[in-house]
């Protein structure tokens, strides 16, 4: 009987030791890092070299999983459904966690706050506003004194998302400009180099190339700090235009109700691996940044908050 109970006592403990989330206990299969964008995108690149890295830590495969579409919507749904054991992470983009909350509302199927256990940052994703290196306004003020010189003719080509809210707000700078949606940069980049265009909104990473060969010229920064990639490019702020700052960011987050162990122990792995100069040089150029996951689910919360103010004061409505 002593016997008997005592392996009863015993393996009920065990329960609920492992159930809290006893972090030896985990991983206990194969990680799947879901990316809500393609192939080829640099949240897709960074994804993939965290992933290599976390393997190696974790002992477990780490397998980038993409799923696109929405806006970034699809991939951020199915973490959101996914059992909380911490084995399907979300790389999560801010749009589809920030704005999209509010921007489709109507056909919003996850919570961005309740939905998901924060894990940390990622990467600051900078947004500025570039121009060809062919046209006379070297910063924004000059951009918007050019375009209520030249009405009804410039243009600014953004992608979907955050790029589009960023459009708006040089028009709400004064800007007298028609707004293009791209599907990507390069697209961007050819009109740009074509005159066809005047300005584009898009991420620093992407750019920093064409910027450095002379193509194209960054004529403000849209965060609420200067690049150390591009430092002697002022900020809106700076500029004299402190309501139309706004920036975005990569994070990783997992299912809500993952046990707090997990979530620990994969923010420690990734705060450590990211901050690894082998890893750092791989992944030059882009803006690594991390944080604890209480920090990551203030951004959010504020965020979200931040845009869907934006949304409602320009009546914006979703594209697709």
């Amino acid at each position: 009987m002593t016997s008997r109970f005592l392996r009863s006592a015993t393996a009920i403990f065990c329960l609920a030791f492992w159930g809290e989330g006893f972090p030896q206990a985990y991983p206990s299969k194969p990680i799947s890092m879901v990316v809500p964008l393609g192939p080829g995108s640099q949240a897709d690149n960074v994804a993939r070299v965290l992933a290599e890295r976390l393997q190696a830590a974790l002992g477990q495969p780490v397998l980038v999983e993409n799923r696109p579409g929405a806006d970034g919507t699809i991939g951020t749904e199915f973490v959101a459904k996914a059992a909380p054991d911490g084995h399907t992470l979300l790389f999560a983009l801010s749009s589809p966690m920030t704005i999209a909350p509010t921007l489709y509302a109507e056909r919003f199927r996850y919570d961005s706050e309740k939905d998901f256990a924060p894990i940390t940052q990622v990467a600051r994703v900078t947004l500025i506003l570039t121009t060809s290196a062919q046209f006379p306004f070297n910063d924004l003020k000059q951009f918007v004194a050019y375009t209520r010189s030249h009405p009804r003719t410039a243009a600014i080509g953004y992608l979907a998302g955050i790029n589009y809210l960023m459009a708006l707000r040089v028009r709400q700078a004064g800007a007298d400009v028609e707004l293009i949606r791209y599907k990507g940069v390069t697209a961007i980049w050819t009109d740009l180099l074509g005159g066809r265009i005047h300005a584009g909104v898009e991420p620093l990473s992407s750019d920093l190339p064409q910027i450095q060969a002379g193509k194209l010229k960054a004529l403000a920064i849209f965060g609420s700090s200067r690049s150390a990639l591009i430092p002697d490019v002022a900020t809106v702020r700076e500029q004299g235009y402190p309501e139309i700052e706004g920036e975005a960011w990569n994070a990783l987050l997992a299912r809500a109700g993952t046990p707090p162990a997990v979530i620990d122990r994969l923010n420690r792995e990734v705060v450590r691996i990211l901050a690894l100069p082998e890893v750092q040089e791989r992944l030059r150029g882009v803006e690594i940044k991390t944080s604890d996951p209480q920090s990551l689910a203030r951004m959010i919360r504020e965020d979200t908050i931040r845009w869907a103010k934006v949304i409602r004061d320009f009546d914006v409505k979703p594209e697709n």
